[in-house]
């Protein structure tokens, strides 16, 4: 029986993932949002980029199921790589000061 996907140690798997989590938690933040908004005129946060910089967290639970759990250590240095790159491509495009 051959392991799932998910389960090989392999840099590209972690950059997906790094790429994909993101984003998921992107979406469902700024659905929760929009709700928020909707039904009581209120935000999460003051700028809503803030919600793009939260979404880097999504990496945080994987990255340490790969490394601690697994010792799959190429998957979380993929993972790790698209985080670090979220993070400065984030200060790049909104600056440090937010």
């Amino acid at each position: 029986m051959t392991p799932g996907v998910f389960k090989r140690d392999c840099v590209m798997i972690g950059v997906l993932m790094g790429i994909l989590f993101p984003f998921l938690l992107l979406g469902i933040l700024l659905g929760l949002n929009w709700i928020l908004q909707s039904l009581f005129g209120l935000h999460f946060t003051r700028h809503i980029h803030y919600l793009y910089l939260l979404s880097m967290t999504a990496n945080l639970f994987p990255l340490r199921y790969y490394l601690a759990k697994l010792n799959y250590e190429k998957t979380g240095m993929g993972l790790l790589l698209m985080t670090i790159a979220g993070v400065i491509g984030y200060f790049y495009a909104f600056g440090v000061g937010g």
